[in-house]
Formats: structure tokens, C-alpha cells, sequence
């Protein structure tokens, strides 16, 4: 197993990096990404209606469901798709990540406060809980808001008004170490530099309000989790 790399994943809470993937010289297991590709463009949106940012408990995010597709850029380079359903309960990611020289490929699945991330290259993935989803979960739309400031007052940045990325109207977070663009709890784009490292996260593609295969929220019966402590 390498904790080198793997992939960067955000999921419900920007900024959180989920842990390294499981490498082994299995064949590849999991998810095929075509299948992904073709089911997301298969997808036809909805009209997106003016919900409330999540007004009420266990909503972590202000849209019901969406397919979002993400670049990255900088020290890795890369591509992911997350979807997500149930306001942010259930969201599964696909990346594609090349860091260092080193490509991965793999998932992450987040249902509820359990996380479940694997590798295509092996038989093996990890389990986790994540106490900040839980805490998300328990919060209101606007507590939800305050929860993320907070956090990101802990890395220096400060809530500075509002951005218009992608026909989103994004409430800005900047500070020293770079700057991170949220709409209606989904990171829209974020860039952050520590020494000579420059990393950048942006979204290129955005459906809200769509059906999205409940294939995506199953844990792998022929991946092994093992777990791990939570974080």
C-alpha cells in the first residue's frame, strides 16, 4: 500500500483530502469509469428551482442531487465526477489522478457519516467514519455555512463576499494559503498554494436536480474494507 498519493476528494466538506488508496498487483476491481462517463450523459437535468440552502436538518447540501465534474490542475493533474443524492447524504466520486508520475485511478463512497474508499488496482479498499459529515448532518442550511467558515478560518481564509463561477453565484473564502469558491455547500473551485506547491480544483461541468443511479451508492461486494480509525 502507498500513502504517497492516490487521489484528492471532495466530497461534503471542501478541503478535507481523503486518505491514500490500496495498491496490489490484483487485477482491477471496482467500477468501470465508462460506464460512469455514459450513465452521466445519459442524464437529463431538471429545471433547477430556487431551493433553500439546505434550511432544514440532516441536508447537508442546498441541491438534491447532481453530477459535477471537477479538473484538477497544478502539483496533480486529473479529472473526477462526483454524484450525489439525498442533499449530500449519499455521494460517490471517480478519479482519475496523476501525481508525481503516478497515476490513480479509484472511488470514494460516502454514505452518511461512513466512507468507503478503493483503488481500481486492487481487491482491497478502506472504511472509515467521518464525525465532521455527522456534525454537517445535524446542522441547519445556514449553521451549515457557519460550520464551513469556521473551518476555514482554521486555515487562514476569511468569508470575502460573493463570485459569479460557472452561472453560480459563490460565497468567496480567501486567505494566505489560497481561495476556495462554495455554492450551496459544493465546492466550486479551489486553489491553494503551500511553498512552491500550487494546486487547483475546478468545476466544468454542473447538473442539479437530476436523477442519478442508485448503482453508484452500493458498496463493491468484491472489494475487502478494512477499517481504519476515523478522522
Amino acid at each position: 500500500m502507498k500513502s504517497s498519493t492516490f487521489f484528492t476528494l471532495i466530497v461534503l466538506v471542501p478541503a478535507i483530502c481523503l486518505m491514500s488508496g490500496c495498491r496490489s498487483k490484483n487485477k482491477p476491481a471496482g467500477t468501470d469509469n465508462k460506464a460512469a462517463t455514459e450513465m452521466a450523459e445519459a442524464q437529463a437535468e431538471e429545471p433547477e428551482t430556487n431551493e433553500p440552502d439546505a434550511g432544514s436538518k440532516g441536508k447537508p447540501l442546498g441541491v438534491k442531487s447532481g453530477i459535477i465534474e471537477y479538473s484538477y490542475s497544478g502539483d496533480k493533474t486529473g479529472k473526477s465526477t462526483q454524484y450525489f443524492d439525498d442533499y449530500g447524504v449519499k455521494s460517490a466520486v471517480y478519479a482519475e489522478i496523476v501525481q508525481q508520475g503516478e497515476e490513480s485511478k479509484g472511488w470514494s463512497l460516502t454514505l452518511g457519516e461512513d466512507q468507503y474508499m478503493w483503488d481500481l488496482n486492487s481487491s482491497q479498499g478502506m472504511k472509515t467514519k467521518n464525525p465532521m459529515v455527522k456534525q454537517m448532518m445535524e446542522l441547519s442550511g445556514g449553521d451549515i455555512l457557519e460550520y464551513m467558515a469556521g473551518m476555514y478560518e482554521q486555515m487562514g481564509m476569511t468569508k470575502s463576499g460573493t463570485e459569479m463561477f460557472q452561472g453560480k453565484q459563490c460565497t468567496v473564502f480567501k486567505g494566505d494559503m489560497g481561495k476556495v469558491l462554495i455554492w450551496k455547500g459544493l465546492m466550486m473551485m479551489m486553489e491553494m498554494k503551500i511553498g512552491d506547491m500550487v494546486s487547483r480544483q475546478e468545476v466544468t461541468s454542473i447538473k442539479t436536480n437530476v436523477n442519478v443511479d442508485g448503482k453508484y451508492f452500493r458498496i463493491p461486494d468484491n472489494i475487502a474494507f478494512n477499517e481504519i480509525p476515523g478522522f
